[in-house]
């Protein structure tokens, strides 16, 4: 394309995470294409503190943020060359099915593409159905990759082209730097989904006092995505926050405790001098681009269901007791190449100039196995872009209540 035909791309958001890794995929495009971000009115749509977070560091204009209906998106009213569905797995699934048209022999004149936020290690088979109608599905390593390419195995018709980028927010060219274990600053990166017990997040927050009190120099902070109640784009039955006040008024912290909370963007957290903890979450990878010591816990597992197989052999894996004692791992250089640290070439935006060309000249085609398969996506999926934002809010909490009850049932049970 030439300077005056820019390629254009519309990236669609839903939530905090979302929101952040479309802001930082379009920054990372440059002013090469234009870029305009707009936001899925839907229950989990960021408040405007983690908006602001999302946008801090590109050249975007968080202004220009637009928020729309998803149920009013039609293939007619876009005129970009490709959407970037950035967005919960049923929102995506929505997006694709009022983009393609219902007639498979029509040439399409906007591409689909769809990524993960973060960490996409394992592959899920719920996580591809809900994107396997896009033409092209983005991993950032070379091991999600291969995982993913095996859900393409014996699938019949349309399966979306898998591009290997690099997480938008990494910045390191190949190997991060070496790490600096001169540790003054202690975050903790939570998350909604894991560990799910309370106790288990319990005794995170207990570790964090004692490392805390053994080290009175150093300064303690858990870095929440959102405060307890806020939206997020996972369910939290035990925000860190409450438990926190729990354990005060149980005096198992104590009232003087000097634990900080903070909400602002992890950058800003990751300061010079920290270093990180975690159970799974992608600022483990934020932490390790930036040379800082870094450590995932295995207290409770290193399974599929703690989100953390993939830092099986990377040299960061540690306890609750190594981070009371400040002890830290050096990243494997293997396990960096093979995840999220490969080395960076332009082979990826020329991919997506070379469909944002066929999508601009009609090439692109739906395959009717694909749009049999997009009729036959459940009413449930549909919910959060169809019905009130507050009705979506009472089913969400009736079913987080129905969920602890059976929980509740099943351990007075065992």
């Amino acid at each position: 394309m030439t300077a005056l035909m820019k390629p254009s791309i519309l990236a669609i958001a839903d939530s905090d995470s979302y929101l952040k890794l479309a802001t930082s995929f379009l920054h990372r495009l440059g002013p090469g294409w234009d870029r305009k971000v707009y936001l899925a009115r839907t229950p989990v749509m960021p408040t405007a503190q983690q908006i602001a977070a999302a946008f801090e560091g590109t050249d975007l204009d968080p202004a220009a943020l637009q928020v729309v209906s998803v149920s009013q998106l039609e293939a007619d009213s876009v005129d970009e060359d490709i959407i970037f569905a950035s967005a919960t797995g049923p929102v995506v699934a929505e997006i694709y099915s009022r983009m393609l048209r219902t007639e498979p022999t029509d040439g399409r004149c906007t591409a689909l593409i769809s990524a993960l936020p973060g960490v996409a290690f394992p592959a899920t088979q719920k996580g591809w159905n809900y994107r396997r109608a896009g033409d092209a599905f983005i991993c950032h390593s070379h091991a999600e990759a291969r995982d993913f390419s095996f859900m393409t195995e014996g699938q019949p018709g349309h399966q979306p082209t898998i591009m290997v980028s690099k997480l938008p927010f990494l910045h390191s060219a190949g190997f991060p730097p070496e790490q600096n274990h001169v540790v003054d600053r202690l975050v903790f990166a939570p998350q909604a989904k894991v560990p799910a017990e309370q106790s288990e997040r319990e005794s995170i927050l207990l570790a964090l006092e004692q490392a805390s009190k053994l080290n009175p120099e150093l300064e303690v902070v858990i870095k929440l995505r959102a405060k307890a109640g806020e939206p997020q784009t996972h369910l939290e039955a035990f925000p860190y926050d409450s438990l926190f006040t729990k354990l005060q008024s149980e005096h198992r912290i104590s009232k003087d405790s000097q634990l900080r909370f903070d909400t602002g963007s992890m950058g800003e957290a990751l300061a010079a001098g920290s270093a990180l903890v975690t159970v799974s979450s992608t600022a483990a990878l934020e932490s390790l681009d930036r040379g800082l010591p870094t450590l995932i816990l295995s207290d409770f597992g290193v399974s599929a269901q703690m989100i953390n197989t993939v830092f099986t052999a990377s040299g960061v894996i540690g306890t609750l007791d190594d981070v009371v004692g400040l002890n830290f791992g050096e990243p494997n250089k293997a396990w960096l190449r093979e995840n999220y640290f490969h080395r960076v070439d332009h082979s990826f935006i020329h991919a997506l100039e070379v469909l944002a060309q066929r999508a601009r000249a009609g090439k692109l085609q739906t395959d009717p196995q694909m749009l049999a398969f997009i009729r036959r996506q459940p009413l449930r999926h549909r919910l959060r872009t169809t019905l009130p934002s507050p009705l979506v809010k009472v089913l969400v909490k009736l079913r987080r209540y129905f969920r602890q009850a059976r929980r509740n049932g099943a351990n007075s049970l065992s």
